[in-house]
């Protein structure tokens, strides 16, 4: 097991906080010079990070991947604190009063807060923590409606009835994110990804412990 950080926007904080949220994907980097139609496996003796990529029986690739079952993610968003005279994130980390706010919330009694972005959120600031379930490398167009789903879609109460039609279904929906968050074309790509399926945890990575219990 393995401690890591992970990126979040407002939106899909929104969405892990509502529990609708099960899955990240993430581009496979380098990106492997390979076929469409082989399949990626792991060998055998098992090596979680470690995957190829065969076809017809031939290894043509090999890939790695950060991220392997287990694996505890501590969720890094855009934050401001609430401590008096704190200007900068070391007075934060010092500061003896007041307390991490988060942008993906609503902080009416805090309307001039500055928020950092989340990469430079320190650990102990987080509030949310993924215990990764599965790991999967595939196409990015091969997401299931499901899985598009369990990435969030924020339309399941409704069924996507009344709502614009590029969202009104969970896979367009989530290849309308994907070129909003990589660019124009990128779901047209189709590249090679990492899919990370995990629980949610309300909780600070150190403070699991004491979930637990």
């Amino acid at each position: 097991m393995t401690d890591r950080h992970i990126l979040f926007s407002g939106p899909m904080v929104r969405a892990l906080i509502a529990g609708t949220k099960t899955q990240t994907r993430r581009l496979l980097k380098p990106q492997p010079k390979v076929l469409k139609n082989g399949s990626w496996y792991r060998p055998y003796p098992q090596d979680r990070s470690n995957w190829q990529y065969a076809l017809g029986g031939i290894i043509h690739a090999y890939a790695k991947v950060r991220i392997v079952e287990g694996d505890r993610l501590w969720v890094r968003e855009t934050w401001s604190h609430t401590g008096d005279h704190v200007f900068s994130i070391s007075e934060a980390r010092r500061c003896p009063f007041g307390h991490a706010i988060y942008q993906a919330d609503e902080n009416p009694d805090f309307p001039h807060a500055k928020f950092w972005p989340s990469i430079h959120m320190p650990r102990e600031f987080s509030r949310l923590t993924l215990t990764v379930t599965d790991v999967r490398v595939e196409r990015l167009q091969e997401i299931s409606e499901a899985d598009a789903m369990a990435e969030g879609w924020p339309h399941a109460d409704t069924g996507g009835v009344g709502v614009p039609l590029r969202d009104a279904y969970p896979i367009g929906w989530y290849g309308n994110l994907w070129n909003d968050i990589n660019g124009a074309g990128a779901w047209e790509a189709n590249p090679w990804i990492v899919a990370y399926t995990f629980t949610v945890h309300h909780c600070n990575i150190d403070a699991m412990a004491k979930e637990a219990a």
